[in-house]
């Protein structure tokens, strides 16, 4: 790419103490951002609960899967083979143009999902609208409903350029905020119009309405089918206003931090570099060696989906819709600890390690094993603590966010075998985050025959225990639970693996006191640093012991009151077990402080 004149210019983060700080800020602003936007969701969705079905929850939950199918299919390939990217060795440019290269090369990089999605969602959309039940086909603004979705689908798309770039410089406070906003607001959209039914606004384009449908039903009927239809509509009409919002506010971001800075063209361009070795001129449009990564991560990514997603697809298969929209919920408030604290953590260490990996130095491997362990020991922790108190105090809490449509359903015992199925789904994301930001092009390949051997085991598993032992719901988390421990059993193989054969490795190690210090107690430490946590148990067990025999499942506040009270004498041995490691997290970002002053 020909470099063009500019005052300004745009460094990424490169050394390893700037990619592990603002990662670590990174996780901190993507929490907030969950946290904000949870709560706000949380809340009109608590609302929203009283008003829908499980029916309705059902309809719009497997609307919900088909966008997340296309958009994952389309994207997800691309945004972990991106983080790949390096300058091109073989040319001799300045700083600013090598940075030019790389970002320009993202950019080109990001055109690949519209190009994916576009045909994938006019397929997905119209295979499935073709087998969709026909009591949803016929409900008013159905037709209307679907084609909105396939065009937020299309407007999200639109925005991948923007956030490839913001992902790769490690701009989480930006997205942060972009993808706050535009979340809020599109779940802001689908409860005013829900409300705005029930509060009869909708009452003269309903009555022209049930004037054509006079022969067919009675005013009180329509009436309840319009319910479900503008719920419906709703979902279609939030989804498109967040895919909007995220679109004009990354265009906006990208006109006040970058458009002045010309390093980088939106447009699909060729990047020209000459060979120091031959001295000869040749331009591309896609880095080789990440187009071919991204082949193979594709490849691997499609049976990830359908184990990822697998619960969905069978839920649609064995169960009823209402069971569909009872497993929607328990996902919804299930997850809520793992989609506000795990998934921004999970990121960012997917970001962090395939950043900080691209150079695989002595210092890197210490630093991305010692972050792999504490982020280990903090998720055994916290899953214990899940374990020990979320099916006791599960059912009580949930009771008070569910109206009455919900109460003859089996939701407030199902909550509690979900709470078993959390701390698998949680430690399941680290490792598989580490294994795709370091795994070779090879070993992702090896990953995929082994994820094809999974998904067929979680199939049967699932229809084994959904159709002949009938556990319905429990069945398909059981199946689950299962599935997560075959993934996490072979990713943990992996990081063993992977770090015993670099650090057996001369070339990876830059002198031999390195290798007799520093490294070799290093590679001992990824067992011994766990011994505190036998303590913790022993503590866990005595305590959930205590909590069963004395309380068993939590009725009042006044037992919920001695959970907490019993939840935080655990997570105070914990933090006496650990403060060693906890000194010394504060002390570090005590002299980043001083630095900074």
């Amino acid at each position: 790419m020909d470099e063009k004149d500019s005052t300004t210019t745009i460094n990424l983060p490169t050394s390893s103490d700037q990619i592990l700080e603002k990662s670590t800020k990174g996780a901190t602003f993507l929490m907030l951002g969950q946290l904000f936007t949870k709560l706000i969701t949380f809340f009109l969705n608590s609302l929203l609960v009283r008003f829908l079905s499980p029916r309705i929850f059902g309809i719009t939950a497997f609307l919900e899967f088909i966008v997340n199918t296309v958009l994952f299919f389309s994207r997800e390939a691309i945004r972990l083979s991106t983080l790949r990217i390096t300058e091109d060795h073989t040319t001799s440019s300045v700083e600013k143009t090598k940075n030019s290269q790389i970002l320009q090369t993202a950019v080109n990089f990001a055109y690949i999902p519209f190009v994916i999605g576009v045909p994938l969602s006019i397929v997905l959309t119209t295979w499935q609208y073709k087998n969709i039940n026909g009591y949803f086909i016929n409900l008013p603004f159905f037709q209307v409903s679907i084609l909105l979705i396939w065009i937020s689908i299309i407007v999200e798309l639109l925005s991948e350029p923007f956030f490839i770039i913001n992902q790769f410089m490690l701009n989480y406070s930006s997205r942060s905020r972009i993808e706050s906003l535009a979340i809020t607001m599109g779940c802001i959209t689908n409860f005013i119009i829900v409300v705005s039914f029930e509060k009869n606004w909708w009452n003269p384009i309903l009555k022209s309405m049930i004037h054509h449908n006079n022969e067919l039903m009675d005013q009180e009927e329509f009436m309840e089918v319009s319910r479900e239809g503008i719920a419906i509509l709703a979902f279609a009409v939030g989804k498109l206003v967040h895919s909007l919002i995220l679109l004009l506010c990354y265009y906006w971001d990208y006109l006040m931090n970058f458009h002045e800075t010309k390093t980088f063209s939106l447009k699909l361009t060729k990047i020209y570099n000459e060979n120091k070795s031959t001295m000869t001129k040749n331009y591309y449009y896609f880095q080789n060696d990440i187009l071919e990564h991204f082949k193979k991560v594709y490849f691997q990514l499609c049976f990830k989906h359908l184990l990822t997603e697998g619960d969905k697809l069978i839920i649609n298969s064995l169960c009823t819709v209402e069971e569909q929209g009872i497993y929607s919920l328990l996902s919804n408030y299930g997850s809520l600890v793992t989609r506000l604290l795990f998934a921004p953590i999970e990121e960012s260490l997917r970001l962090f390690l395939a950043r900080l990996l691209s150079n695989r130095t002595a210092k890197n491997l210490k630093l991305s094993m010692q972050v792999l362990i504490n982020l280990t020991k903090f998720y055994f922790y916290l899953s214990l603590l899940i374990v020990i108190f979320g099916p006791v105090n599960s059912s009580f809490l949930l009771q008070f966010l569910i109206g009455s449509k919900w109460s003859t359903t089996s939701v407030l015992d199902t909550i509690r075998v979900y709470c078993f199925y959390i701390p698998f789904l949680s430690l399941n994301g680290i490792f598989e985050a580490f294994f795709q930001s370091t795994a070779t092009g090879d070993q992702i390949l090896k990953h995929s025959y082994f994820m094809m051997v999974f998904s067929g085991v979680f199939l049967l598993n699932c229809w084994i225990l959904i159709e002949f032992l009938n556990l319905s719901i429990n069945g398909l988390i059981y199946g689950n639970i299962f599935n997560m421990i075959l993934r996490i059993t072979y990713c943990s193989w992996f990081i063993i693996n992977f770090y015993k054969k670099l650090y057996n490795s001369e070339e990876n190690i830059s002198t031999s006191s390195m290798k007799d210090s520093t490294l070799v107690k290093d590679k001992g430490s990824i067992f011994v640093n766990f011994r505190n946590f036998r303590v913790v148990i022993i503590v866990g067990l005595c305590i959930s012991t205590f909590n069963w025999i004395m309380i068993g499942h939590v009725k009042n506040f006044h037992q919920l009151f001695i959970n907490i009270v019993l939840a935080l004498i655990l997570f105070i041995t914990i933090l006496l077990q650990e403060r060693t490691i906890l000194k010394g997290l504060l002390r570090r970002r005590k002299v980043d402080e001083s630095k900074e002053v």
